[in-house]
């Protein structure tokens, strides 16, 4: 565009969540349902409403411009409608780090057609009825992404590192003085550090990674909002987890087969996975390989403050002292279809350390299953394998590599 080499990006998504439990409590198959449209303008140079001039100190610099908007379905409980606006900087310095800066990110989240079942749900928890609200974040957000690689010389052994930090706030800088929609402004600093390592020999690769979270509400916000708290399990965290469906703290699991909201986000999030991957067959040369994998995972999500209204002892809120008690851990096997430009990964995770279990052996317990029976408890239909399925194995289906 404008024969400077500007790029703009126009991105079409749609997806849909579906409820492994739909059988046991009577519900749709299909939890929700997603459809999301976003622009993104890239300007290979620094552009701002200033006259800033640099002499090349950095290897890369470009601005970019992005929209977004999507619309979900929450089937049964809320539709939301989201905007998202934000204006910034990519820097590429000479040491190679990335730096990300957002002086402007602007979202507003639209929550509607509430069920009287959630609201009813909404109504018995305060810390979800203010969590689950229309908000409006106005603010700014920067992040570093830093990779280390070893000499290209040693091929036979290759490490990678990256450590990735990012920081965002709203109604905090520029946002506070906004006028207009003062009843939706959230105030908050969120926080989060994500640290990979990755071993690769010949046709095997060890990969490990760190994560941590936390986000902070300020002033009168008790809690960040729905969109931006975190969560844990499905496909690419804590996989023997459907996805939201560990935590928070040691919360009790929603007994089996009942039909009730049951998702679980929160202020915080620590998490640590390990995966080992390998070759099991080149079905296609160069086109489609079979490979396989064995994991952990470890982690949980927590509140930061109190949530309950008499101010009695909270399972899901965070204390240091609990933390190994509270920690769940899990481990699996995974197939992953490779196809060079993408990849389809299949995992299969069981849960051996329950958050909900804390009291009892520190949630350690091992998946009751054997050779004889790990057919049905996999696979079966009955009620009871069902149950078993629910408290403690998840199948996922993701694309590309969880980390």
């Amino acid at each position: 565009l404008g024969r400077e080499a500007i790029k703009m990006i126009h991105s079409l998504r749609a997806g849909i969540e579906l409820n492994n439990n739909h059988r046991a409590a009577n519900t749709r198959l299909i939890n929700a349902q997603e459809i999301s449209y976003s622009n993104n303008v890239i300007f290979p140079r620094l552009v701002t409403p200033f006259n800033l001039i640099f002499k090349k100190p950095f290897p890369a610099v470009e601005s970019f411009l992005n929209t977004n908007i999507a619309i979900s379905k929450r089937l049964d409980l809320f539709n939301t409608q989201a905007f998202n606006l934000n204006y910034g900087f990519n820097v590429l310095d000479k040491r190679g780090w990335r730096w990300t800066f957002k002086p402007i990110n602007i979202e507003f989240n639209y929550l509607y057609n509430q069920t009287d079942s959630f609201n009813r749900i909404l109504d018995s928890i305060p810390f979800l009825r203010y969590s689950y609200n229309t908000a409006l974040i106005t603010g700014m957000s920067g992040g570093l992404t830093i990779t280390y690689r070893n000499p290209k010389h040693l091929r036979s052994l290759a490490r990678e590192r990256t450590i990735k930090l990012n920081v965002e706030e709203s109604g905090l800088t520029w946002g506070a003085l906004v006028p207009a929609f003062k009843k939706y402004r959230r105030r908050y600093v969120r926080a989060d550090a994500e640290y990979k390592y990755t071993v690769t020999y010949k046709e095997t690769e060890l990969a490990f990674r760190l994560f941590s979270g936390v986000g902070i509400a300020v002033g009168n916000d008790t809690t960040l909002p729905f969109f931006k708290q975190y969560f844990s399990g499905g496909s690419n965290g804590m996989r023997a987890w459907p996805i939201r469906g560990i935590g928070r703290g040691s919360q009790k699991l929603v007994p089996f087969g009942q039909n009730v909201f049951n998702d679980r986000t929160a202020d915080m999030q620590l998490e640590a996975n390990a995966e080992y991957r390998y070759i099991i067959a080149r079905i296609i040369p160069n086109t489609l390989t079979l490979r396989g994998a064995v994991f952990v995972d470890a982690g949980n999500i927590w509140n930061l403050r109190n949530s309950r209204p008499d101010g009695s002892v909270d399972s899901a809120q965070f204390k240091f002292k609990n933390i190994y008690k509270e920690l769940g851990v899990a481990a699996g096997t995974g197939f992953r279809l490779d196809f060079n430009y993408f990849v389809l990964r299949l995992d299969l995770g069981f849960r051996f350390k329950r958050p909900e279990l804390s009291n009892i052996n520190n949630g350690w317990k091992a998946p009751e299953i054997g050779f004889d029976d790990i057919l049905p408890k996999l696979f079966g239909r009955k009620p009871e394998y069902r149950q078993w399925r629910y408290e403690n194995f998840n199948f996922t289906i993701g694309i590309s590599y969880p980390f």
